[in-house]
């Protein structure tokens, strides 16, 4: 191939991932905001106290477990594979012979989160002990937490199937179902809080309820998408074929390179039920917020980067492989730095304008800022993470991750338990950031001495282009907080116009610097923008 060839492959690449990356943004959006509105429906109808605590730490079970066994290590080890059977030759490979490696994971995923669904909530009572001792000397938060896991535990069957969706949809290059689906359980939990919550004796009874509707809602926006693909949702056996064998090579490593996020997570929740009533609240609202950066951006791009990675890989396409690596991290952290600076410098701020109503108090929200800013350091890092693990199982190398998730899961939750000792809740934030940081570096120096046939492929000269007007955006976003009177909250009309300033006015400013160095993501991201403007217009692109 050319050299002109190789350009204009690498620049149609970069399209199609920043067009992927930009469907799923977009439906993201809808969904964290939904999430978002969500808790501060949540925090206004029920503020920070044992109630809220009782259903964070009881949600947080379905939903590390759904991380750990569907969303995120189920599609980082069903995408390859699958790629590789449809795209082979021969008796076994195929589209067709796709379609039923398909159907034979479904059955693996509904049977085993079947049997999960149904421990949990025989277990409810062990298993609120086992994650949150803390409750223990509350026995009415500790009955109310069991109830609501007893509850929320059949969600995972039902999120699981839309993980498996995800993978499926994803590899034949459908993203606006996967991504949209969030929504619905978010609008499924505000339609009971807000209308419902009376009905129920244990008003807070109203979330779980919400959460079974909402996961109903999500299977049923699959199944269009699927139909079109071909691919039935009817799930088979036969879990001794040669390309199953394959997953759960991939499979059960992921558990632990990809995941460790969510097992720190709950390392730190079990820690986070010692705490003063309403930390666990505050601990959640940030993790919110951070989530909703990274679940726009950077996920966005690890999701949209995965397919393309998995048929280089595929063809043994190294060359092509270090350049994707190099577009997916350079494109996420373009997203990540200036977010990460945003909350930190105008943490205070944000925290206010959202959840500085109803029952949720001023001395709350200082508490989850200082959570929120520890949380919003370790968020390049995740990113990192979540885009070079992949990489790893592509060099047939699951090893490496495991040992890092290992010592990482005993850094973090040592730093956790340390910091929590002397800072509450801030000191659990702060040792996760930490351990995550831990977590990427070790991960980084592993592939540069792993990954030789990938040449150079981390985007240096983007991320000190990047690093430099984040600098400076985050200087200008200290100085005009300094402007509001955040004790008000959003009931001075005055923090609207400077919250509004340092939001739109840093990214604007972000992007207008980055395309002045010329950085190649503020090119790309422009021209997105350029599309997107176009389509909502009427425009062609």
């Amino acid at each position: 191939m050319s050299g002109s060839e190789d350009q204009n492959s690498g620049r149609s690449e970069a399209g199609t991932i920043y067009g992927h990356a930009g469907t799923v943004t977009l439906f993201t959006l809808l969904s964290r905001v939904l999430g978002l509105a969500r808790d501060l429906v949540i925090s206004h109808r029920f503020g920070a106290g044992a109630a809220t605590d009782a259903w964070v730490q009881a949600f947080r079970i379905p939903n590390a477990l759904r991380r750990l066994t569907a969303e995120g290590s189920m599609t980082i080890a069903f995408v390859p594979v699958y790629v590789e059977v449809r795209s082979g030759s021969g008796p076994d490979h195929g589209p067709e012979a796709a379609r039923l490696f398909a159907r034979r994971v479904l059955g693996l995923v509904l049977c085993s989160t079947l049997a999960l669904a149904a421990l949990g909530m025989v277990f409810n009572k062990e298993l609120t002990l086992a994650f949150s001792p803390g409750f223990s000397s509350d026995p009415e938060k500790f009955a109310l937490s069991a109830s609501l896991l007893r509850w929320s535990f059949p969600y995972l069957v039902m999120v699981s199937f839309v993980a498996w969706a995800m993978g499926v949809l994803n590899s034949e290059g459908r993203f606006a179902a996967p991504a949209a689906a969030p929504a619905l359980l978010n609008t499924g939990i505000i339609v009971f809080v807000v209308g419902l919550a009376w009905a129920f004796t244990t008003p807070i009874m109203a979330v779980a309820a919400g959460v079974l509707a909402g996961g109903a809602a999500q299977v049923v926006l699959q199944l269009p998408s699927l139909k079109a693909t071909g691919v039935r949702p009817a799930p088979l056996g036969g879990w001794d074929s040669p390309h199953l064998k394959k997953l759960f090579g991939l499979l059960l490593p992921s558990l632990f390179g990809v995941a460790v996020y969510q097992l720190n997570l709950i390392i730190l929740g079990i820690i986070a039920s010692y705490l003063p009533t309403g930390q666990i609240f505050h601990y959640n609202n940030a993790t919110r917020l951070t989530e909703l950066v990274m679940g726009l951006f950077t996920f966005a791009f690890a999701t949209a980067g995965l397919p393309a990675l998995s048929e280089h890989k595929a063809r043994q396409d190294w060359g092509r492989m270090s350049a994707t690596l190099g577009l997916t991290m350079g494109a996420t952290l373009f997203t990540v730095l200036p977010a990460l600076a945003g909350l930190v410098a105008g943490g205070e701020a944000i925290v206010s304008m959202l959840y500085l109503h109803g029952a949720f108090s001023y001395p709350d929200v200082l508490s989850t800022t200082l959570t929120l800013q520890a949380m919003a350091l370790g968020m390049p890092a995740v990113a990192l993470v979540r885009v070079v693990v992949p990489v790893f199982y592509a060099f047939g190398d699951a090893r490496t991750p495991v040992i890092v998730s290992f010592l990482t899961l005993a850094v973090t939750g040592l730093l956790g338990w340390q910091l929590s000792l002397r800072m509450q809740v801030v000191g659990l934030a702060l040792g996760l950031s930490l351990g995550t940081w831990f977590q990427c570096v070790l991960l980084l120096l592993a592939l540069r001495g792993r990954g030789r046939p990938l040449g150079a492929w981390f985007p240096w000269r983007s991320l000190a282009m990047q690093s430099g007007a984040t600098v400076l955006m985050a200087l200008g976003v200290w100085q005009l907080q300094g402007l509001g009177r955040w004790s008000a909250g959003p009931q001075d009309w005055l923090n609207w116009l400077v919250l509004a300033g340092f939001v739109f006015g840093g990214a604007l400013t972000y992007l207008l610097m980055t395309l002045a160095m010329g950085e190649s993501e503020a090119r790309n991201w422009a021209a997105l923008l350029g599309r997107i403007a176009g389509r909502l217009s009427g425009g062609r692109r």
